[in-house]
């Protein structure tokens, strides 16, 4: 296990991370000319190329599209964002959400590859999506606070109005896009300072969301029904512990980035069962289990690999080619 003061510094670069149905007239563009539908098994990925050297985080919005072996299909520009492309997620209907935290924006694409109107949520810099089978939309809001504690090389936003990021809440939508509760979820901070509710997953019964802020140290629980914080999941370890992105895989357990490994823990006790030591250091996001394997992600690098949960093994991985870019990766499902 690294010392904490060796894994805070080869984190402290990481820490600066970070109409429903109708169709958006613009904004989308595909580099082959016609879009290619999403088919089962494919992967996206979020890769922005950064092209402001005054800014390392802001670029041309990117999604990479692979077939599951990772040979790339397509690449998907977007030329209506700002930053950083991030937290991609599919709904149950195979709808791809994702996000521009910079630029307040929540993107949505058809099965078939279109773009889609963006969700009319509120101005704020959302970075994460859960769906419960009733039909609510959770998004998570990655920053909070007012000041960063470590120099980044990114101007973060300030809410409309005000001089502060944000508050790092969860925020309860109905089917129909109705804003239907402000949770006060309790945060960390992470490195930084600012990062709120980064990385977060529903539990299969969908009662719990489990969440993280992005370099923290606790995996906290929050009851959606009594509306309230429970006790964490995993308290602050200790020994450099950092955690990112999460998801429930198909046998009801918790899989989670923790540091340079990929953990897997039995729910909802959060006993550890497995841990897998990751190929190289930088891996931050997950694509939701799908079939016994998950994709990463690995932001300092650019790297996607997919690995086998049962052996740790990597099967597949290619290189985006765009370092500190990679910042999100999903699994289309069935």
């Amino acid at each position: 296990m690294a010392s904490r003061r060796e894994t805070l510094r080869r984190f402290g670069e990481l820490a600066g991370l970070a109409g429903l149905a109708t169709v958006w007239p613009t904004g989308l563009q595909a580099d082959r000319g016609s879009l290619l539908p999403f088919r089962r098994g494919d992967v996206l990925v979020g890769c922005t190329l950064l092209d402001d050297p005054k800014d390392d985080h802001r670029g041309r919005g990117r999604l990479l599209h692979y077939d599951a072996d990772l040979s790339l299909r397509q690449t998907l520009w977007i030329d209506d964002t700002t930053h950083l492309i991030q937290g991609l997620r599919f709904d149950r209907s195979r709808t791809l959400w994702a996000f521009d935290a910079f630029a307040h924006r929540v993107l949505r694409f058809s099965a078939d590859g279109r773009r889609l109107a963006d969700f009319p949520a509120p101005s704020r810099g959302f970075s994460n999506i859960t769906f419960a089978k009733d039909g609510r939309v959770f998004l998570g809001e990655f920053f909070v606070g007012t000041q960063s504690r470590v120099p980044l090389k990114t101007t973060l936003p300030f809410l409309p109005g005000t001089r502060r990021f944000g508050d790092g809440h969860l925020f309860e939508f109905s089917r129909d896009g109705r804003l239907l509760h402000e949770h006060t979820t309790p945060v960390q901070g992470g490195m930084g300072g600012f990062q709120g509710l980064c990385f977060s997953t529903l539990s299969p019964d969908d009662s719990t969301l489990v969440y993280v802020s992005e370099t923290g140290s606790r995996v906290f629980r929050w009851d959606l029904i009594q509306r309230r914080p429970l006790p964490d999941l995993v308290e602050d370890r200790g020994q450099g512990t950092f955690f990112f992105d999460l998801a429930f895989d198909g046998a009801d357990r918790l899989v989670l980035i923790a540091g340079t490994t990929l953990e897997i823990l039995e729910w909802p006790s959060g006993r550890s069962l497995t841990r897998w030591p990751l190929p190289a250091f930088g891996f931050a996001t997950l694509s939701p289990p799908l079939e016994g394997h998950t994709y990463l992600g690995n932001f300092f690098s650019g790297e996607i690999v997919r690995l086998e949960l049962a052996s740790g093994r990597i099967t597949a991985r290619v290189e985006t080619g765009v370092r500190k870019s990679a910042s999100g990766v999903v699994e289309i499902p069935s």
